[in-house]
Order: C-alpha cells, then sequence, then structure tokens
C-alpha cells in the first residue's frame, strides 16, 4: 500500500472520528437536556493528504466539513449512523428529529440533510434554511462536482434527500489519482490521444494560424478565468467548428490540442446521447457537461450535426420540443468553460444559433498535391524506400484524404508483409484501388 492511500485514509479516519464525537455529544444533548458539547475538526496546517489539501485550499468551513464527512462516512463507515436507529419508546418508533432513511433489508441508517442539521444545528429552524445555501449553484459542492443531492420524489421537503460523492472526488480523496472517466451509459465518452505531433498536421497556413489562436487561449484560460477584468471582456469558454471531408485531420487537431497543452480529450458518443424520447437527449447531455465542468477537458462532438442540427418551424409537438432541446443545448455550451469542437462533414445544417456562438469556424478541404506528398512522405518514412519521385504520380493523380492516405499505408504494408518484400509502388497502387472502390470511384490500374 504506497504512504499515499495510507496518508488519506488516516486524515479521513480523523475525520471521521469527529464526526463521530459530535454524534455522540448531540444525542448526549438531545437525551439528557443539557448544554451541546462542540469540539472543533481536527487540526491539518501540517497535513499534506489529499483530503486535508483540499479542505485548506478551498477554506471549508466547520459545517462543510461535516456535510462532507458525514456523506463520504455514508460511503466507508456507515455504521456510525447506526445509534439513529433507536427507537421512541414511548411512540415505539424511530426519532423524527433525526431525519435519515433506513434500508430496513441491511437495518442501515443513511444520512439525510435534516440529519446532517441536527447533528450540528440540534434541527432548529435557522440551521435548516442555512444548510439548503450549500447546495446553491455557484457553491464549491456543485462547481467543483464534489457531491451531489438524491432527491426523494415522495417528499416536498428538500431536508428529506440524501447525499452522495461523485466519483472523480471518492477517487481523488482516496487514492489521489487524476480522475478520468471510462466509457458508461452516464458517461458516453472515449478519450482521444495520438502518437503524432503537430507537425504531422499538414494543413494549410490559415488554417494553422487559426488553431495557434485557438491554442493560446487553451495556453491561458486559467489566466483568463482568474482574472474578474478579463472575464468581462474574453469567455471563459471557447467554441470551435470544424467542418469538411472526412479523413482530413479535424479529429486529428482535437487531439494534438489537448496532447499540446496536457489537457484530456474526450470525444462524444452522440449515438448515447441523442434520444428518440422526449426530455431523454437533455438529461443525457447534462450528465456529460455535470461531469466534465471545471475539470479543463477538451470536449470533441464528431458529427455534430445530428446534435446540433438547425431548428424548424414549430409543425406539431415533436417540432416544439426539438427546439426546445437545441434551446437547451445552446445555453450548456454556451456555459461550458472549456474547450469544445463541434467536427461535422455537412457545415449547413449547424444551427444559425450555434454559428453565432463560435469563436472558430475552420474548413478543412482535402490536401492539395504538396500537402498530398508530404502525407505520403510523413506516412511511410523509415517503413519503405520509396522516394519523392516514386510518389509524385500518385500524389498528383489521386483525391485522398490523410485519413485516406493512411489507409492506403496501412494495407500496403499488410500486402508486403503477405509477400514477404518491401513496400512497392505497386502495393500503393493496390491500396489506392481498394481505398477508392470503398469511396464508390474507379480506379484503373495501369
Amino acid at each position: 500500500m504506497s504512504k499515499k492511500i495510507k496518508d488519506n485514509a488516516f486524515t479521513i479516519q480523523n475525520e471521521i472520528n469527529w464526526l463521530i464525537t459530535l454524534i455522540d455529544n448531540r444525542l448526549k444533548s438531545f437525551f439528557e437536556n443539557t448544554e451541546f458539547d462542540y469540539i472543533s475538526p481536527p487540526n491539518i496546517e501540517n497535513d499534506s493528504s489529499n483530503y486535508a489539501n483540499f479542505l485548506q485550499e478551498n477554506q471549508l468551513s466547520d459545517m462543510e466539513r461535516v456535510i462532507l464527512i458525514s456523506t463520504i462516512s455514508s460511503y466507508f463507515q456507515v455504521q456510525i449512523f447506526d445509534k439513529f436507529l433507536i427507537k421512541n419508546k414511548v411512540l415505539d418508533q424511530p426519532f423524527t428529529e433525526f431525519g435519515g432513511k433506513v434500508v430496513s433489508n441491511r437495518n442501515l441508517f443513511i444520512p439525510t440533510l435534516e440529519t446532517i442539521s441536527f447533528i450540528f444545528h440540534n434541527n432548529s429552524i435557522q440551521g435548516k434554511i442555512h444548510i439548503q445555501t450549500f447546495f446553491e449553484d455557484d457553491h464549491i459542492f456543485k462547481k467543483k462536482n464534489i457531491l451531489y443531492i438524491n432527491y426523494d420524489d415522495s417528499f416536498d421537503s428538500f431536508l428529506f434527500s440524501t447525499l452522495s460523492l461523485s466519483a472523480e472526488f471518492i477517487q481523488f480523496i482516496s487514492l489521489g489519482k487524476k480522475y478520468r472517466p471510462t466509457y458508461s451509459s452516464n458517461f458516453p465518452a472515449n478519450i482521444l490521444s495520438t502518437a503524432l505531433d503537430w507537425e504531422d498536421l499538414i494543413l494549410d497556413k490559415n488554417i494553422i494560424d487559426e488553431l495557434k489562436t485557438i491554442n493560446t487561449w487553451v495556453k491561458y484560460s486559467v489566466e483568463i478565468k482568474n482574472d474578474n477584468s478579463l472575464l468581462k471582456k474574453i469567455n471563459s469558454g471557447y467554441k470551435a467548428l470544424f467542418y469538411g471531408p472526412p479523413g482530413t485531420g479535424k479529429t486529428l487537431t482535437a487531439s494534438l490540442l489537448g496532447k499540446m497543452n496536457s489537457l484530456d480529450v474526450y470525444r462524444v458518443d452522440l449515438s448515447q446521447i441523442v434520444s428518440k424520447y422526449i426530455g431523454e437527449t437533455e438529461k443525457n447531455l447534462s450528465r456529460i457537461f455535470d461531469i466534465a465542468e471545471n475539470k479543463n477537458w477538451i470536449l470533441f462532438f464528431d458529427e455534430a450535426e445530428s446534435l446540433f442540427s438547425k431548428r424548424t418551424s414549430v409543425g406539431d409537438s415533436k417540432d416544439k420540443f426539438a427546439n426546445q432541446q437545441t434551446a437547451y443545448l445552446l445555453q450548456r455550451v454556451e456555459n461550458y468553460n472549456g474547450l469544445i469542437i463541434l467536427a461535422t462533414n455537412l457545415k449547413p445544417n449547424i444551427d444559425d444559433a450555434f454559428s453565432r456562438r463560435l469563436q472558430s469556424v475552420i474548413y478543412y478541404k482535402l490536401p492539395n498535391k504538396s500537402q498530398k506528398l508530404k502525407l505520403w512522405m510523413n506516412a511511410l518514412d523509415s517503413i519503405s524506400n520509396l522516394t519523392k519521385n516514386d510518389l509524385n504520380d500518385i500524389s498528383t493523380n489521386y483525391e485522398l484524404s490523410g485519413g485516406s492516405i493512411k489507409n492506403v499505408i496501412q494495407h500496403a504494408w499488410l500486402l508486403s508483409k503477405q509477400e514477404n518484400t518491401e513496400i512497392t509502388i505497386n502495393h500503393i497502387r493496390l491500396g489506392i484501388k481498394r481505398e477508392l472502390n470503398k469511396e464508390g470511384k474507379v480506379f484503373e490500374l495501369d
């Protein structure tokens, strides 16, 4: 077991022990009708654990610490709340003052906001009102996706809600690792990476210049977010649209922007986001944005036309809800404080309202002859003896994107392995024929 894990566990246990003392003292005060003996939380000034660092960096109050450690205890030591299972002997039922939810098949007591209010404020009206302020949108619990509320639909009272920790926060305070969610129904997105470098991106100079502008924003985005004067003048988020034929470098560009800035890039699986059921698309997208918020991730929406398509005139209820969905997407995209990249082959299908919110719109066209030659040379470097002269003819005569050239090289390499030879120009031509046939085009061998 690593020292980091031991340090994290030690600090969390100390905090839980503090909560246990508060519970004991509150119950003693409640049953004996005596003054509550409040105990200050553990001193963490010289504590270097992840949990202690989080508390210090965000200057959490005692009440916030009680809310947080109560939720953490529900994960790691839920038995500390067993004392609340005691029954009122007069009424032969649980004490309603304690709040909480009982899992009857396991005889577990799960604290609610009312339970936490009881521990800290003895269920005073002022305390019950005060606890609600910790769950507003601008509070750190919400802004940094620390914990969230599980509303009880069977009761109107906010205080009947339980709390859950986000997976990222659990991982951070226990293992001390950077949170990288894996693909799931709750987070249908995969991390993008590439072994290529910026020099491998063969594009027109005007596109490279526009990408440098995006890269500059990414590089200084933290400075923008931390400067109130800049925030009034410069967007805290950046939205870009890449459009053009497939295989022209849109996905590679997104990967490289992340790689250059040591940021994670997530490609959102829109097939799992878009739903025919009313309201489901919004819910699915909301989960993505809620998890990604304040992570400094780059979100990449490929085939974005399926999600960001033009609104239509309202002819029936389906049109109405479709337009409401687009309006919701506009709001979430507008409010995201990181880089969002939309990629599409069909720019005219993107809603005009989205276009007005884009800081960059970049057209990726098929490479010209000189660019194709560079792509061929780079792709064959160190795996073939073909020369520039060998590749001049195919660079001139065949319209292929960078992605298609990569496919050709792979097929040519496999052919060379089958024949136990070096890659020849004939292997390349066979690969081109195969690629063009996939696109419904005809290629005649010499």
